[in-house]
Protein backbone atom coordinates (compact mmCIF):
# COMPACT_ATOMS: atom_id res chain seq x y z
CA UNK A 1 0.00 0.00 0.00
CA UNK A 2 1.47 3.39 -0.70
CA UNK A 3 0.22 7.31 -0.15
CA UNK A 4 1.70 10.23 -1.73
CA UNK A 5 2.67 13.58 -0.23
CA UNK A 6 3.36 16.19 -2.49
CA UNK A 7 4.15 19.66 -1.24
CA UNK A 8 7.61 21.31 -1.37
CA UNK A 9 7.13 22.35 2.43
CA UNK A 10 8.83 20.31 5.31
CA UNK A 11 6.23 18.10 6.81
CA UNK A 12 5.72 17.87 10.55
CA UNK A 13 6.42 15.16 12.40
CA UNK A 14 2.70 14.50 13.99
CA UNK A 15 2.09 14.31 9.93
CA UNK A 16 5.06 11.78 9.07
CA UNK A 17 3.72 9.92 12.07
CA UNK A 18 0.01 9.87 10.44
CA UNK A 19 0.62 9.28 6.93
CA UNK A 20 2.83 6.06 8.11
CA UNK A 21 0.46 5.22 10.59
CA UNK A 22 -2.68 4.94 7.89
CA UNK A 23 -0.29 3.02 6.03
CA UNK A 24 0.32 0.36 8.20
CA UNK A 25 -3.48 0.47 9.27
CA UNK A 26 -4.41 0.20 5.50
CA UNK A 27 -2.47 -3.26 4.95
CA UNK A 28 -3.46 -4.81 9.25
CA UNK A 29 -7.15 -3.98 7.52
CA UNK A 30 -7.11 -6.02 4.33
CA UNK A 31 -5.45 -8.57 6.71
CA UNK A 32 -7.85 -8.69 9.32
CA UNK A 33 -10.26 -8.77 7.48
CA UNK A 34 -9.35 -11.32 4.20
CA UNK A 35 -12.32 -13.85 3.99
CA UNK A 36 -14.59 -12.77 6.63
CA UNK A 37 -17.97 -11.95 6.20
CA UNK A 38 -17.91 -9.33 9.12
CA UNK A 39 -15.62 -6.35 8.72
CA UNK A 40 -13.19 -5.87 11.74
CA UNK A 41 -11.64 -3.11 12.73
CA UNK A 42 -7.97 -2.10 13.72
CA UNK A 43 -6.73 -0.27 17.13
CA UNK A 44 -3.22 1.13 17.82
CA UNK A 45 -1.64 -1.08 20.28
CA UNK A 46 1.85 0.19 19.76
CA UNK A 47 4.45 2.21 17.85
CA UNK A 48 7.68 2.75 17.18
CA UNK A 49 9.16 5.59 14.92
CA UNK A 50 12.55 6.49 13.68
CA UNK A 51 13.50 9.85 11.47
CA UNK A 52 16.52 9.65 9.24
CA UNK A 53 15.95 13.00 7.22
CA UNK A 54 13.77 15.67 6.99
CA UNK A 55 10.43 15.03 4.75
CA UNK A 56 10.51 17.56 2.33
CA UNK A 57 8.90 17.48 -1.72
CA UNK A 58 7.09 14.42 -3.01
CA UNK A 59 6.90 11.50 -0.18
CA UNK A 60 5.90 7.59 -0.41
CA UNK A 61 4.34 5.78 2.55
CA UNK A 62 4.67 2.20 2.03
CA UNK A 63 3.52 -0.57 4.38
CA UNK A 64 3.34 -4.20 4.98
CA UNK A 65 2.21 -6.90 7.30
CA UNK A 66 4.87 -8.83 8.89
CA UNK A 67 3.67 -10.87 11.42
CA UNK A 68 0.64 -11.44 13.78
CA UNK A 69 -2.30 -13.64 14.59
CA UNK A 70 -6.22 -13.95 14.17
CA UNK A 71 -6.59 -10.98 16.47
CA UNK A 72 -2.96 -9.03 16.18
CA UNK A 73 -1.47 -7.96 13.07
CA UNK A 74 2.41 -6.44 13.45
CA UNK A 75 3.33 -4.08 10.33
CA UNK A 76 6.27 -1.97 8.99
CA UNK A 77 6.72 1.18 7.60
CA UNK A 78 8.79 3.27 5.34
CA UNK A 79 8.36 6.61 3.93
CA UNK A 80 10.77 7.96 1.24
CA UNK A 81 11.27 11.04 -0.36
CA UNK A 82 11.62 11.25 -4.32
CA UNK A 83 15.34 10.17 -4.40
CA UNK A 84 13.76 6.93 -3.02
CA UNK A 85 16.07 7.93 0.48
CA UNK A 86 14.59 6.72 3.78
CA UNK A 87 12.96 10.34 5.60
CA UNK A 88 11.27 7.73 8.04
CA UNK A 89 10.20 4.10 9.20
CA UNK A 90 7.48 3.00 11.46
CA UNK A 91 6.84 -0.63 13.42
CA UNK A 92 3.13 -0.51 14.41
CA UNK A 93 1.04 -3.35 16.32
CA UNK A 94 -2.70 -3.24 15.94
CA UNK A 95 -5.71 -5.53 17.40
CA UNK A 96 -8.85 -6.12 15.72
CA UNK A 97 -12.26 -5.98 16.91
CA UNK A 98 -15.38 -6.18 15.54
CA UNK A 99 -16.92 -2.60 14.61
Amino acid sequence: MSHLHEPQALLPRNAVMALLDEAMVEVALAKVNAGRDVDREVVAVDMHLSFMKSAQGPLVATAQVVGGGKTMCFCEAQLRNAQAELVAQAMGTYRAQVR
